[in-house]
């Protein structure tokens, strides 16, 4: 079931997100940090948007690129 933002669209509050490292204690430099969640699974631009990010960051993280690029190939392949 759909909540009235999600049918309204537009960037809200909707998850509280911590990494898994700690880093998003207090007093750590991720404390605070605004996070953007994208739906694998449902969002029907996800795989555009992983391509994309991997493009743009593939000089200064090779393989978070790479795993990005076969992880945006995986999402295209389930959804054809």
């Amino acid at each position: 079931m759909r909540s009235l933002n999600d049918a309204i669209g537009g960037l809200y509050g909707k998850f509280y997100v911590s990494r898994t490292d700690g880093g998003s204690a207090p007093g750590c430099k991720h404390h605070d940090c605004s996070y953007f969640v994208l739906d694998l699974d449902h969002n029907e631009f996800a795989p555009a948007v992983l391509e994309r990010y991997a493009t743009q960051c593939a000089v200064k993280f090779p393989r978070l690129a790479a795993d990005l690029f076969k992880l945006a190939a995986t999402l295209k392949d389930k959804n054809v």
